[in-house]
């Protein structure tokens, strides 16, 4: 069949594009949140400090909101799956995925296979 064909799959789009397209968007969304996050916890822990200083439940509470705060995105990141290998997309396969937030954070392509994010 010659190229352009309807019915035939081009080489150069993938299978499910929209949905590809969707969960990348969804896993920028995510990184995006846990950026902003990690950026305005440092300016807001500063101005709580003298608060949390000096009550224990205030500073249980404020260690358990950043926990909850951050486990969401980053959950969904560590859990995002590639569309080429379905191997984690994050993951490496080595041990410095262990404290890899320097992947979490900018990592562009699939640890397994090498597929760039987005693309």
């Amino acid at each position: 069949m010659p190229p352009g064909v309807p019915g035939q799959r081009s080489e150069s789009r993938p299978r499910f594009a929209g949905d590809e397209a969707l969960h990348f968007r969804e896993f920028a969304r995510a990184r995006l949140a846990l950026r902003g996050l990690l950026v305005c916890l440092i300016p807001l822990g500063v101005l709580l400090h003298d608060l949390t200083a000096h009550s224990l439940g205030a500073k249980l509470a404020w260690m358990l909101g950043i926990a909850v705060l951050i486990a969401y995105p980053l959950g969904y990141l560590l859990a995002f799956r590639c569309p080429r290998c379905r191997a984690p997309f994050l993951a490496t396969g080595s041990v410095r995925d262990f404290l890899g937030l320097g992947r979490v954070l900018w990592g562009k392509r699939c640890g397994t296979c090498g597929r760039a994010a987005g693309g």
